[in-house]
């Protein structure tokens, strides 16, 4: 009891520790309670206060009935239950090892009064089975009678069939950022930073809390130390502790070492059991990013077989030994999440793991960068993952897009790699862009455009239409941010690349136009939008026929120019047509169908029908929010007109919470200088003042 800190309280703990607490109130089940979990997250500690908890309910007598044992070597673990069967009354001509287990059951069974069984340590269960067999409950520890007596063991070794149905595995994972940054305020002190660098540092370092408390202390001696001992590299604050663990001055200060010896014993635990795989495994999955991975989609047995480590690999196999790892606490298991915490999961969202933080320091090697780069240039083909942007595939794609983004990041560790593994990485990244930019987040989704511009303009030259591909995907990204004119300038050169080399008939030519005729027609150029989205349309009308999604992109593009050209019947007609064809092939929620009714309701707005208007801007906004989320701006787009229709419907409560909405959300991704921004605020403006 001397290791527990009573003036550092047990963050994060307070549902299993009332849980096994109660497992002593004449109430218990009688089955063992096996607390794992990796290496320092706390098992000894937590148990350490449930014995002081029960101390404080029971009284110091508790003490008497508390029995803890050492469980990491044989030897110690026997001779400490033979300690306890001597203190409950074990006969003295009882020696034999099979004898004493059930004469110490019995007793412990017959016990009227609370007591608590702790076997602390156990790195491999097979040590527990004795005389008998542990899953069996006939070995050294087994199921009880007694409704006030608890088995508790500590192990990192959760796999379910070694401890058998008489046990309740009770996993201790690391602890949320929150709990974590506590533990580091607690032991680093006032000095060492602010709650946000707190939760960076506890994000780093995983939630494990062997490694917080380790951190936390060297911090705390740090900022007391006398500035002339101070080494100049000395980190005095979580900020500065967290960029010393990437750089190689700050090595020596990395907790992973103090996880290592119990990660060796768990990999080779598992090549005993028969898992040849297991290492090999771990260490691919930790040259992925450090973010949740799409297992379903990126390990595929069939690439898997035949690399190094991996030769004969099967699904089944690589199944079995992701459970294998998550028994043993090296992975866990993902639960599937939505961007909104009050919605259900997505349907069809892909399962994932995810490696710890130190785990991966301990397990990451270049051995596998290459083959990380071609397993995930698989998984975002579109053949694989689907065009990201569209809606039912973002389930997916925001597991993938993390890791794909990360590749930008590793270019030139790739260099030396061969030529078709780094264009596999450039087009992962590309895909995870778009991603990005279907989500509303166009800005980041630029940036990333613009470093696969680069990466494939050494990989392939400047006129390749691999390249072109890239360019055309800034200046959308361009377009959707307000830069018109750099945009425009893109555009055509990307058109007449294209044309150059295969003719203006050339799809990817065709689809340059009529991107260059959506840019003019913003930027209020008319007459040249309408001349170049007209002869596209005419185009894919030859090419693909009037349904073709493409034909009616044109179709629907056109009809906007005919909107703003005052030609309200004609663009009428032309946005039905194009709204019954998207409904056929697309349905009502699909973004392009709902595009098409947003400008139905403009058009309606324009032409004074506000009722109408009103109606269907509603009825947009709801299925955009739905579909795209309140901040995408697609939604904000039709919440502005709605706002302005609830305006002059004399409505300006309601017109004022949107509107208001609307200008935070495109403030804090456009900034203040935006034209969208600054419409926004002048439809505020406009909203009459409240009465008095």
């Amino acid at each position: 009891m001397g290791l527990r800190h009573p003036e550092r309280p047990l963050r994060g703990r307070t549902a299993l520790l009332s849980d096994l607490q109660g497992q002593c109130n004449g109430q218990g089940d009688g089955r063992l309670h096996v607390l794992h979990g990796l290496s320092g997250s706390g098992k000894t500690a937590l148990a350490l206060e449930l014995v002081h908890r029960l101390q404080a309910q029971f009284g110091m007598v508790f003490g008497g009935c508390a029995w803890w044992i050492d469980a990491r070597q044989s030897a110690l673990f026997e001779g400490g239950l033979r300690s306890v069967a001597r203190r409950l009354g074990l006969p003295g001509d009882v020696v034999g090892a099979e004898e004493m287990v059930d004469v110490l059951w019995h007793r412990l069974n017959q016990a009227d009064w609370p007591w608590l069984l702790v076997i602390d340590g156990v790195s491999d269960p097979s040590l527990l089975d004795g005389p008998g067999q542990l899953a069996a409950g006939t070995g050294w520890i087994r199921p009880h009678s007694c409704p006030c007596g608890l088995v508790v063991v500590t192990t990192y070794d959760g796999t379910a069939e070694i401890w058998g149905p008489g046990a309740v595995l009770h996993p201790v994972f690391p602890l949320t950022e929150g709990d974590a940054a506590r533990v580091l305020l607690d032991h680093a002190g006032p000095n060492a930073g602010s709650w946000s660098s707190a939760v960076r540092l506890a994000r780093r370092l995983g939630g494990l809390p062997l490694a917080l408390r380790m951190a936390g202390a060297y911090l705390a001696e740090v900022n007391e130390m006398p500035d002339a001992f101070r080494d100049a590299d000395m980190p005095a604050e979580f900020d500065a502790f967290v960029r010393a663990l990437e750089e190689p001055v700050g090595q020596g200060l990395n907790p992973a070492p103090v996880i290592a010896d119990t990660w060796r014993l768990a990999l080779d635990m598992l090549e005993r059991r028969g898992f040849r795989y297991a290492s090999a495994l771990l260490e691919l999955l930790s040259d992925f990013a450090d973010a949740p991975v799409p297992y379903t989609l990126v390990l595929r047995a069939p690439l898997l077989n035949g690399q190094p480590g991996f030769e004969g690999i099967d699904g089944s196999t690589v199944w079995r030994t992701l459970r294998a790892l998550a028994a043993l606490s090296l992975i866990d298991f993902c639960p599937v999440e939505s961007d909104d915490p009050s919605a259900a999961p997505p349907e069809g969202a892909p399962a994932s793991v995810r490696v710890h933080p130190l785990i991966r320091d301990l397990s990451c090697t270049p051995r596998y960068l290459s083959f990380v780069v071609t397993l995930l240039g698989h998984a975002c083909a579109v053949e694989q993952a689907g065009k990201p942007e569209e809606p039912d595939t973002w389930a997916a794609w925001s597991l993938l897009a993390p890791h794909a983004l990360r590749l930008m990041e590793q270019e030139a560790a790739l260099e030396s790699a061969p030529l078709e593994v780094q264009v596999a990485g450039a087009e992962a990244a590309e895909m995870a862009a778009r991603f990005l930019q279907a989500r509303g987040l166009s800005r980041q989704a630029g940036a990333v455009f613009e470093k696969v511009i680069e990466w494939r303009t050494r990989l392939l030259g400047p006129t390749d239409s691999e390249t072109l591909t890239a360019q055309h995907n800034l200046a959308g990204a361009l377009h959707d941010i307000g830069e018109l004119a750099r945009a425009e300038a893109i555009y055509r050169m990307v058109w007449q690349g294209h044309c150059a080399v295969r003719g203006e008939a050339f799809p990817h030519a065709l689809t340059a136009r009529h991107e260059l005729g959506r840019v003019l027609h913003d930027m209020g150029r008319l007459a040249e939008a309408e001349e170049h989205l007209s002869a596209v349309l005419e185009s894919q009308r030859r090419a693909q026929g009037d349904e073709h999604g493409h034909t009616l992109s044109a179709r629907h593009e056109l009809a906007r120019v005919l909107h703003d050209l005052g030609r309200w019947e004609e663009a009428r007609r032309e946005y039905g047509q194009v709204l019954q064809a998207r409904r056929r092939s697309l349905g009502d929620s699909h973004p392009r169908t709902l595009t098409v009714l947003h400008n139905l309701a403009c058009l309606a707005q324009d032409e004074g029908r506000l009722e109408s208007a009103l109606r269907q801007f509603r009825s947009v906004h709801a299925a955009r929010s739905r579909v795209l989320g309140q901040a995408h701006p697609q939604t904000l787009s039709t919440a502005f007109r709605l706002g302005c229709a609830l305006r002059d419907m004399g409505d300006a409560f309601e017109a004022q919470a949107l509107l208001q909405h609307v200008y935070a959300e495109l403030s804090s991704s456009l900034g203040d200088g935006h034209a969208h921004v600054r419409r926004a605020e002048q439809a505020l403006h406009s909203l009459p003042a409240a009465p008095g």
